[in-house]
């Protein structure tokens, strides 16, 4: 039950109420069970308070602070809850049916079975809630911010999605999307990566595009993807099992340099069999590919050494022609200046600056005499 104390503060006012907070911070607020339905609570800080079972309809809690407080099994049907801080609040099965969370601040708030039918969630942040098996059936989520929800089995039937992100939300085959109403999404924060691109959804279209990929498989690569590989593989698998309907959904950057391929598949599809058939078609391919990539890059190392080859003779050829250019440069051939038009030599001419008398094999005859 309720602290009596606590009550009566509460009820004097909300200035009263959060003046005393301030300066009573340690203190856990026990409003378990409390009947504040109707009461005027707007701005009011309620943070990490105790309010499980409360009786809140028709509470006008517009920009109160209920951050971390417990409303699990609270009754909210048809609150002003516009604008209030519920974030990392404990919402199990509370009930928010017809409520106004127009812009209110959600994020990582457990809503998990809690009862939003009809509710008002236009512009609130929802980002990295847990929805799992909420009702959310015909509530208004136009420019909600539904980015990396977790909403496994949640009902979203007949809710206007306009103008949603999506980006990172989490569902599975039992997300309910019957019958939704939505001109466009986001799939990136920032109101980026539009779809359509352009126009709007015809209607039923949203419900068959994200059905779709309601079943997905994820393919793990934990080394870089070898491309040529997955595109072998992805054409393989797709080929041996048309009905499947295979389609990559998005490439995600892990740490430690993981890469995830998710793929939807059709909900009837046999996932472990695909997954099998497409790593098993990968590494084949992989192997294969390495096979041709060394066999080109062997192919790639001879021609470069014949040519480093080629390279080193025509350098050889050059400092050879270098050499005897020197040589030449060094020691002139000597010009004899005799006149020896009537000389007889028997060993032929001898153009030397020294002669050994070995060179001389005839007589020397002065006809001068």
């Amino acid at each position: 039950m309720a602290n009596e104390e606590h009550l009566a503060i509460l009820r004097q006012g909300v200035e009263i109420w959060n003046e005393w907070r301030k300066k009573n911070l340690e203190i856990q607020l026990n409003l378990i069970k409390a009947d504040l339905s109707r009461a005027n609570l707007s701005e009011v800080n309620l943070s990490g308070a105790k309010l499980t079972w409360a009786d809140l309809s028709y509470t006008n809690l517009s920009k109160a602070d209920l951050s971390r407080a417990d409303l699990s099994y609270a009754n909210l049907s048809k609150a002003d809850l516009s604008r209030a801080n519920f974030s990392r609040a404990f919402l199990v099965e509370a009930n928010f049916s017809s409520a106004n969370l127009s812009k209110a601040d959600l994020s990582e708030a457990n809503l998990s079975k809690a009862f939003l039918v009809e509710a008002n969630l236009n512009e609130a942040d929802l980002s990295s809630a847990n929805l799992s098996c909420a009702d959310l059936s015909r509530a208004k989520l136009s420019r909600t911010e539904l980015y990396i929800i977790r909403a496994l089995g949640t009902n979203f039937t007949a809710a206007n999605f306009t103008g949603a992100c999506l980006e990172n939300w989490h569902t599975n085959s039992d997300t309910n999307l019957t019958n939704v109403i939505c001109d466009y999404v986001y799939l990136q924060r920032g109101q980026q990566e539009r779809r359509p691109s352009s126009g709007n959804f015809a209607p039923g279209e949203f419900t068959k595009l994200f059905q779709k990929s309601l079943e997905t498989l994820d393919l793990i690569f934990r080394n870089g993807i070898d491309w040529d590989a997955f595109a072998y593989s992805f054409k393989k698998v797709e080929v041996e099992n048309q009905g499947a309907q295979l389609d990559v959904q998005s490439i995600e950057k892990k740490g430690d340099g993981i890469l995830v391929v998710r793929v939807a598949v059709s909900p009837d599809a046999d996932k472990a069999k695909i997954h099998s058939e497409f790593m098993q078609g990968y590494e084949f391919a992989t192997k294969v590919l390495e096979a041709q990539y060394q066999a080109r890059l062997e192919e790639k190392n001879m021609l470069i050494a014949k040519q480093e080859a080629q390279i080193n003779r025509l350098f050889d050829i050059v400092e050879q022609q270098g050499t005897v250019q020197k040589a030449l440069a060094e020691n002139p051939r000597k010009v004899s200046n005799y006149d020896q038009r009537y000389s007889q030599l028997g060993g032929g001419i001898v153009d030397a600056n020294t002669v050994n008398a070995e060179q001389i094999d005839s007589k020397i005859q002065n006809t001068d005499s």
